[in-house]
């Protein structure tokens, strides 16, 4: 596919805080949609972003939602709260035909869903269907064939937690995701494009540390990462 011609660079996305929590990620991935569906060229507008820390909260559960790869249910019977996320990319191997992936085999990430909104949370139920051309935008670990396995985020996670029924999130929970941004193969930390007929863009990190927090808290109800083993 040919090239669109480039303007002017990029202007480098402004992030205050050192560490990028939702808010940030989302500004730094509009930034660098804003340079590819501009023709512009972003890649040292992107170079504070390498290295950066990430700490990025998204919410599932909450009342009235579904979604195929974040779960929460509770039973009455046992009176426990179970929780699943899985990947949403596959770890399989990633098609070659795009140039930034022939590098590499396999990937783990998740979408941060309803980039429209700042802050995770439950939205009102008129915009919680909001989905229409929406942009996609994807927090990813992507794997070279040479690099450890054993050093690898797991691409699934489940809790149990025992729970009374006055204590059930009534609110959802948060899925948090912290880590250090990470250099693509194209030389940028997030790679946009068009997928399906909408923007998507995939931001690379290192992902150190998964976990499920109760809804707007810091209650860590699982967590997973090196040194932590299973969730606990």
């Amino acid at each position: 596919m040919a090239r669109q011609p480039v303007e002017a660079d990029a202007k480098p996305p402004v992030l205050t805080e050192n560490t990028l929590d939702r808010e940030g990620m989302i500004i730094a991935a509009l930034h660098a949609m804003t340079a590819v569906a501009l023709g512009q060229e972003d890649v040292n507008a992107q170079s504070e972003l390498k290295g950066r820390k990430f700490e990025v909260r998204m919410r599932f559960g909450c009342p009235g939602s579904a979604n195929a790869t974040r779960s929460m249910t509770y039973d009455d019977k046992e009176q426990v709260l179970r929780a699943k996320v899985t990947s949403d990319l596959t770890d399989q191997p990633l098609p070659v035909s795009d140039l930034l992936y022939r590098k590499y085999e396999g990937a783990v990430g998740f979408v941060l869903g309803q980039p429209w909104l700042l802050s995770a949370g439950c939205p009102r139920p008129d915009f919680a269907g909001m989905a229409s051309g929406q942009p996609t935008i994807v927090l990813a670990q992507l794997f070279t064939a040479d690099e450890s396995r054993a050093q690898r985020p797991g691409s699934s996670y489940e809790l149990t937690k025992p729970m009374k029924p006055a204590e059930i999130p009534r609110q959802g929970l948060d899925l948090l995701v912290s880590g250090r941004l990470a250099e693509l193969a194209d030389g940028r930390a997030v790679h946009c494009g068009v997928h399906d007929g909408a923007p998507a863009c995939l931001v690379a990190g290192k992902i150190d540390r998964v976990a499920i927090l109760r809804a707007g808290s810091d209650d860590v109800l699982g967590e997973w990462g090196q040194g932590l083993g299973p969730a606990r």
